[in-house]
């Protein structure tokens, strides 16, 4: 899925509080507009964010891609990566010359590439979060594992394997603890996965009615238009300079 570079934005009518993205090294963020950021956001690797997710305080992405209309709560980590253990250490100096080599005592340091030869990385790949998931607050998702469309994943877990679609989960490590949906239900809405659409085009829809929503969404998704508005990169903004007071003395 490639960004639409002829659009590079940062402003308010596309990403909400943009100010509060936080980027480590080169990192980026590529959005499907409209996203949220209501809290600071760390992000350590290039992100890829769908339309109508929000993302809450303290949270950071260390390697994931995230679906639309997610709701991301305080204190989440996505695409936690791994370290060495059958390694000399488990420290990074072995492998990330930045973490110690600005000191003197590291500075002669060397470092081994962890995908050398093409071997697996402990570190893991890029988790992925499906669409219209609620993942609770202070969760951890570790790397390589892929949340389901309609998942909910409880306050406090730490999520080791593959979630299934409309799944609610919780523990650490996450187990099942029921579906959201009944089976049936859930293959319709996998099916029509009317996440593809925006709220403008869902106006009439039963939401507090899934089965109703169903029912109304079948006969019109074949015509409507998917709202497709393609990643952008969401640009780093420069700080805003304080306004300077004016003084009025007497004449």
């Amino acid at each position: 899925m490639k960004p639409n570079r002829d659009y590079v934005v940062g402003m308010d009518e596309h990403v909400r509080k943009a100010r509060n993205i936080e980027r480590v090294g080169s990192s980026k963020l590529f959005a499907e507009p409209p996203v949220r950021f209501n809290g600071r956001t760390t992000l350590r690797s290039d992100t890829y964010v769908g339309a109508f997710t929000s993302f809450a305080r303290d949270c950071e992405v260390q390697d994931a891609r995230v679906g639309r209309y997610c709701e991301i709560a305080p204190g989440v980590l996505l695409g936690a990566t791994g370290h060495p253990l059958d390694w000399l250490s488990v420290n990074s100096f072995q492998y990330k010359k930045a973490s110690w080599g600005w000191h003197p005592s590291a500075a002669e340091s060397e470092v081994i590439d962890p995908e050398a030869g093409g071997r697996a990385s402990f570190r893991g790949t890029t988790a992925v979060i499906g669409n219209d998931v609620w993942i609770g607050a202070n969760v951890v998702v570790l790397s390589g594992v892929t949340v389901g469309d309609g998942a909910v994943i409880a306050a406090g877990s730490v999520v080791t394997k593959d979630v299934p679609p409309y799944a609610i989960v919780g523990g650490a490590p996450a187990k099942s603890i029921k579906s959201r949906v009944s089976d049936s239900l859930r293959d319709e809405l996998l099916e029509l996965r009317w996440w593809r659409f925006s709220p403008n085009q869902l106006r009439g829809i039963r939401y507090d009615d899934p089965v109703a929503a169903v029912a109304a969404l079948r006969p019109l998704v074949d015509e409507l238009e998917p709202y497709e508005p393609g990643f952008i990169e969401i640009v780093k903004q420069k700080p805003t300079a304080p306004r300077r007071q004016r003084r009025f003395g007497r004449d």
